[in-house]
């Protein structure tokens, strides 16, 4: 009870930090669903709070729903959580998810994801699902150099991720704004993020 009491008081914290800091405009929202784990029901809400930040700070607003609550044809993200990541003979062995973002699915990897936040004293979770949601959006499979998008992150980028969730790098906010057919940011609303 009261690690549950902690994860709510976090998630409520997070909420109010990125509520603060986003003087960006919603311009548009992503439906996503994802399957229930019992591993990640006290983080879960924490997660998704932080993974909504993250693109709020860019004016995309995240309707989270539960995969079995998922509405039908339209368009919605659909998040799966294996907990078997050698099923998936087609992934390298240090992914910690996929996006295949023609059937706008993603496969997270929750072993993979438990023991790299396990190893590194930060829960990388936000930034998986960012990272991935942003695959799909953008329509492609491609990587940036820098930030939540880098095909691979580094010791330094960890770090990153235990102060503060990992920036888009600008090409990928213009993806994002492509991929939903909005309205290109500005530089100004960008820096504010």
């Amino acid at each position: 009870m009261k690690t549950q009491r902690l994860a709510a008081m976090l998630a409520m914290a997070a909420a109010s930090l990125c509520a603060g800091q986003s003087a960006v405009t919603q311009k548009a929202t992503v439906i996503v669903c994802m399957e229930n784990d019992p591993s990640f029901s006290v983080q879960r809400g924490v997660v998704r709070t932080l993974a909504s930040g993250k693109f709020a700070s860019i004016g995309i607003g995240i309707d989270w729903r539960e995969a079995n609550s998922c509405p039908v044809r339209v368009g919605a993200i659909q998040v799966h959580l294996s907990h078997d990541s050698t099923r998936f003979r087609d992934v390298g062995t240090e992914a910690l998810a996929c996006a295949r973002p023609y059937t706008r699915t993603i496969v997270v990897f929750v072993d993979r994801v438990k023991e790299a936040s396990r190893n590194l004293g930060v829960s990388v979770m936000p930034s998986v699902l960012v990272h991935e949601i942003t695959h799909i959006i953008e329509g492609i499979d491609r990587h940036s150099a820098t930030g939540v998008m880098k095909a691979q992150w580094n010791y330094k980028d960890y770090s990153a991720m235990y102060r503060e969730a990992l920036a888009f790098a600008q090409e990928d906010i213009d993806l994002i704004y492509a991929g939903l057919k909005i309205p290109r940011a500005t530089e100004a609303a960008v820096a504010s993020h």
